[in-house]
């Protein structure tokens, strides 16, 4: 006993003279503490104690005197392939308490940690193994320093953090870091009971081959953070209660499983961001997913965007559901509430069969931000027992619950576009540009669809009050309303197939009608439904013919140009069929022979290649107009109905 005592005296009187530090060491743990600290070092029997901290002499037999301190409140981990080596703050000792096998570290923080105490504890892990791991046990929240460290661990998860509190992951300026994992029950490489924050201006790369790459319990914030997912087994990023990106840069490929999935199960009432929401304002959002009906963004609630640049590749065809017994087609974006964009540049593109750019169950509404969306997958439909990725024939008596379309945009409670750039293309059979299963409701922003099928279509009223719009189909409808048609303002140019596909379709045979109030139309097809009823303000001309790619329609009155429209590049013709059946694709016949002059294949009689409305606000019914439609003019008389009222 006396021979420790004398030991721990003359090293203590060592560090005092020359302000150094004192470290208790044992099997790659060492406790650090500067000469302020080892200045209050008691003695008791076989035991020294300093900050709080008692340590069994005969247990730690090897103390150390240093000139190396560690930072206040910061506990280090230093890797190398077969070990793991711990250095604790004095200042935190009382409250740390720490395991090594190897190269795998465990600490548990105690209980006490509190601002009151010590405040937020700090890990700083460095080094590499291929058989290593962090876990973190707590109660309080906690940062991890990521200052160059590589970690695999072969038998569960890389980083394991047991915690329910906050936990801020940041990885050191100019650092290169990676996490991968190996088989276990783990939910992530990177796991958390908590919230999980990602900061930091260095660069993290995580390989999910178990499970999900990263996991929270609770939600996940990134701030600044180059993060790579290089590829998870099942969701790049999955959380409950929200995800929310500020800014940084993150890549993910998912080949199991969506590629970030927000989830919420209890019925705890929460504000809405914590309940299932994803959230991106900034940054650079690059994903990648291929598995069968997964999403590159899938969340419980809301999706919701406010500016960043968002890369999502959805590579993944349609499934047949077995336990809902119907088809479910993968999505770019994903939302079981509603989607909105505010602001931001994405870019979306969607191979798979059914696969969709933005999908929602509930409305979708957009606010500015700039979307691009391509799809160029089959149609999804399961007969027989078996799935055709890419059915080519009509679908029309196939229950919806048996198919799915690709489409640029599908909401099921509704769809309105206040502003934004929208560019959108669809390829295959059945493929509709923007697509609400009820009202659609357009008051600006400039939107460009070329769909295969019905550019824009609405299950009810499709309303048009601002906004410039160039819709083509190359089978079926420009805008396509099964309830009423009404157009109040907006500079409007859409082209329907031809045949029975229309510029202009609204559900006449319901009872519904195309009402104009206002804006400037162009509206081509094999025909056009007309306004009909007294509820049109705005009067119209009309004409037989074709149109072609780069030439240009005006309508006159006398010299005076009253309105200009410049047939798109992207327009082709359908068809050089009969004129009256071309671009006809579809068993529909509906609208033949219902134009202003009656009878015939075409609106106005004979065979013309289609029906051309146009209508401007200089318009006055009863008056004539000169139309020219690549250089050839014809007389046209306006009107407000098509029956001349």
């Amino acid at each position: 006993m006396k021979r420790y005592f004398y030991t721990a005296a003359f090293v203590l009187t060592a560090i005092m003279a020359q302000a150094q530090s004192i470290n208790f060491i044992k099997e790659g743990v060492t406790y650090n503490f500067p000469a302020s600290l080892a200045g209050k070092m008691t003695f008791d029997g076989e035991s020294v104690t300093v900050a709080g901290r008692t340590f069994s002499l005969p247990e730690w037999s090897l103390i150390k005197v240093t000139d190396s301190e560690v930072p206040s409140r910061t506990v280090e981990i230093n890797y190398s392939e077969n070990s793991g080596e711990v250095m604790v703050a004095g200042d935190i000792a009382p409250y740390i308490e720490v395991a090594v096998d190897k190269a795998h570290v465990t600490i548990t923080q105690s209980e006490l940690v509190s601002e009151a105490t010590c405040g937020e504890i700090t890990y700083i892990l460095k080094g590499e193994t291929t058989d290593g791991s962090f876990n973190l046990t707590g109660s309080y929240k906690a940062s991890i320093e990521l200052q160059g460290v590589t970690l695999t661990n072969p038998s569960g998860a890389a980083l394991n953090i047991t915690n329910g509190k906050r936990i801020a992951v940041s990885a050191k300026s100019g650092t290169l870091n990676s996490f991968a994992d190996g088989d276990g029950s783990q939910k992530g490489v990177i796991s958390c009971t908590g919230h999980l924050e990602f900061k930091g201006k260095g660069e993290l790369s995580v390989k999910g081959n178990k499970s999900h790459a990263i996991y929270a319990k609770e939600y996940v914030e990134i701030k600044n953070l180059t993060l790579n997912i290089i590829d998870a087994v099942k969701d790049g990023i999955n959380c409950a209660q929200y995800f929310l990106m500020e800014s940084g840069n993150v890549t993910i490929a998912s080949s199991g499983d969506d590629g970030i999935q927000a989830s919420f199960k209890d019925d705890t009432d929460r504000e809405a961001e914590d309940t299932g929401t994803i959230t991106v304002n900034g940054g650079t959002l690059t994903v990648t997913t291929s598995a069968d009906a997964a999403k590159c963004l899938k969340a419980d609630a809301d999706v919701i965007i406010g500016g960043g640049t968002l890369d999502l590749t959805s590579n993944a065809n349609g499934v047949w559901d077995e336990k809902k017994l119907k088809t479910k087609a993968s999505s770019c974006i994903g939302a079981d509430g509603n989607v909105e964009i505010n602001g931001g540049t994405l870019n979306l593109i969607a191979t798979g069969s059914g696969g969709k750019g933005i999908s929602c169950d509930g409305v979708f509404t957009a606010n500015g931000g700039n979307t691009t969306i391509a799809t160029t997958g089959g149609m999804l439909v399961y007969s027989n027992g078996s799935l055709n990725h890419n059915y080519t024939s009509s679908a029309d008596r196939i229950s919806s619950d048996y198919k799915s379309s690709a489409k640029g945009i599908k909401a099921d409670s509704g769809l309105v576009i206040n502003d934004g750039e929208f560019h959108i293309t669809t390829a295959t059979n059945n493929a509709e540009g923007l697509e609400s299963k009820k009202s659609l409701d357009i008051k600006g922003g400039k939107i460009f669809v070329k769909a295969y099928d019905d550019g824009i279509n609405s299950s009810n009223d499709l309303t048009i009050s601002g906004g410039d719009l160039t819709v083509i189909s190359v089978v079926g409808d420009g805008l396509d309303s099964n309830g009423n048609l009404n157009i109040s303002g907006g500079y409007i140019r859409t082209m329907g197939s031809g045949g029975a596909e229309m510029g202009l379709d609204a559900a006449t045979e319901a009872g519904y009608a195309v009402y104009i109030t206002g804006g400037t139309i162009l509206a081509f097809g094999g025909n056009n439904t007309y306004p009909s009823k007294s509820g049109s303000t705005q009067a119209f001309v009309s004409i037989s013919g074709s149109i072609k790619a780069d030439t240009e329609v005006t309508v006159k009155s006398g010299s005076d140009i009253l309105a200009t429209f410049t047939i798109p590049t992207e327009y082709t013709s359908s068809s050089s069929a009969h004129p009256g059946f071309a671009g006809m694709s579809k068993s529909d016949t509906r609208g033949f022979g219902n134009g202003p002059g009656g009878g015939g294949w075409g609106p106005g009689g004979g065979s013309g290649n289609g029906s051309l409305l146009i209508s401007c606000p200089q318009l006055t019914s009863g008056s004539s107009y000169t139309v020219t439609n690549d250089g050839a003019s014809t007389n046209s008389t306006a009107k407000l109905t098509s029956n001349g009222r």
